[in-house]
């Protein structure tokens, strides 16, 4: 690729590639940074990544473990692990004579340092609009061009007409992009869901029946709710596919390493344990659970069930935490 690239890409995990090979499919020319060098060695050679393995790379994408072609697209999109991405984008920055016109970020969480969200902390750092894409979205069925819709939350300094272009560049027949202002719905959404979908492996895994999750879902949706309305959001996101899409999403189907490590726990296995089995995955509800209660508590709001996930990954035996849920004062809905 030896012209300015449409989108660059930071972090080939699987997010990340399948985003990238959704817009090559295009036509775009995007340009996919990541770490280590033998990940992106495997990628430029196979051209396809380990955990997408069903999907070849399109050829206008161009992996690359040095970032300056990188930074010279007018998008950037950053695809890397919450908890370490204002670290890395510290590094990157400093690397970075370009300065993109957005930067859109693709992860889902609150930082544990300082409770906030990631726009709140990249876009002081690099001095640009911050967006962001969140919504019911697993990255397998992205790379295979399955249809999805997930949502685009943009700050109010991209006017309208700009943030309708975007949103139409990063569109494609198979990914439909809602346009959205409400940032910090669609990040505490994104966020909490992955909380609760922990909540919702548990459930499952203790053989508790689908009133119970369907119970734990609907209530899972009212805390997310209190969180993101008292924090600023807007209802209708939290109704909307970055809330209750997510949340559907996350909380039934097999593919959430969320979920998954729910399951884990209400097996028996300890939470060390079932975060080690995750290989390389990150499970970003472990470290969104504790920073979520410490928002909600500064506040003033109750979160019960993230309260009862986070006293599970600090070892607390399942059967008690669904105890204490269904045991609470009763109230109305």
């Amino acid at each position: 690729m030896s012209h300015r690239p449409d989108i660059a890409v930071f972090g080939a995990g699987a997010w990340g590639t399948a985003l990238a090979m959704a817009w090559a499919r295009q036509g775009a020319h995007v340009v996919l940074w990541g770490h280590p060098v033998s990940l992106v060695e495997e990628l430029v050679q196979t051209r396809r990544h380990p955990r997408l393995a069903d999907a070849e790379l399109p050829p206008s994408i161009l992996p690359v473990a040095s970032p300056e072609l990188a930074f010279t697209a007018p998008v950037w999109v950053s695809a890397l692990p919450t908890q370490i991405s204002p670290q890395i984008w510290k590094g990157l920055a400093s690397q970075a004579s370009d300065r993109p016109e957005l930067l859109i970020h693709v992860s889902k969480g609150i930082l544990q340092q300082g409770h906030q969200r990631l726009s709140e902390v990249l876009e002081p750092m690099l001095q640009v609009p911050v967006g962001v894409l969140s919504g019911p979205s697993f990255a397998d069925e992205v790379a295979l061009d399955r249809p999805t819709a997930i949502v685009l939350a943009l700050p109010t300094s991209i006017s309208e007409h700009r943030a309708v272009q975007l949103q139409a560049l990063l569109s494609t027949p198979r990914l439909r992009l809602y346009l959205s202002r409400d940032r910090v719905g669609v990040e505490l959404c994104g966020a909490l869901k992955n909380t609760l979908a922990i909540a919702a492996g548990l459930v499952d895994s203790l053989g508790l029946g689908y009133n119970a999750r369907a119970a734990l879902v609907t209530r899972g949706l009212a805390e997310m709710s209190r969180l993101v309305e008292r924090l600023g959001g807007r209802p209708e996101t939290v109704m909307g596919l970055a809330g209750m899409g997510d949340l559907l999403l996350t909380a039934t189907g097999p593919q959430s390493r969320n979920r998954r490590f729910g399951e884990m726990l209400g097996q028996g296995i300890t939470p060390g344990a079932a975060s080690a089995s995750m290989a390389e995955q990150v499970v970003e509800g472990v470290f969104t659970t504790q920073a979520a209660l410490a928002l909600a508590d500064e506040v003033g709001i109750e979160l019960p069930i993230a309260r009862e996930v986070a006293r599970l990954i600090d070892g607390a035996d399942p059967e008690e935490a669904v105890a204490r849920l269904m045991n609470r004062s009763l109230k109305s809905e």
